[in-house]
C-alpha cells in the first residue's frame, strides 16, 4: 500500500509498504481520504518521531474483518476516530471528549 512518510516539513516521501495483517477483533480499512491534522505539520512536534506515516484522520471501506467482529462487514464505509474517549470521566460526561485522559492510550497511529 502507498503511504506518505514524514521525515521533516520539507521531506515527505510516498512509499510502498506491506498491507497490515489483522488479528482477532480487528478490521482492515482501505483509506479513501485522509485529513492532515495540525499536529502533522508542527515540525517541532513531529520531528521527534520521524520518520512516521502521516494521516490519522481517515475514512474508507472495510476490506477485511477479523474473527469475532460482528458489528461491521466487508464493504462498510467507515471513518476512524483518532481518539477513543472513555465516556465515563467528568470531561466525557460534559461533552469535552478531547480532554479525556485516555487520549495517550487510545491515540490512533496510521500504517
Amino acid at each position: 500500500m502507498k503511504v506518505a512518510v514524514y521525515y521533516n516539513n520539507k521531506d515527505i516521501r510516498i512509499k510502498e509498504i506491506p498491507i497490515p495483517k489483522i488479528g482477532e477483533g480487528e478490521i482492515l480499512v482501505k483509506v479513501r481520504a485522509s485529513g492532515i491534522c495540525g499536529s502533522d505539520v508542527m515540525e517541532w512536534y513531529r520531528i521527534k518521531t520521524a520518520p512516521r506515516v502521516l494521516g490519522h484522520e481517515i475514512t474508507g471501506d472495510i476490506v477485511e474483518v477479523g474473527e469475532g467482529v460482528d458489528a461491521y462487514k466487508v464493504g462498510d464505509r467507515v471513518f476512524v476516530s483518532h481518539h477513543v474517549p472513555c465516556n465515563k470521566c467528568k470531561y466525557c460526561l460534559n461533552g469535552q471528549h478531547t480532554l479525556c485522559s485516555t487520549l495517550r492510550s487510545t491515540n490512533f497511529d496510521p500504517g
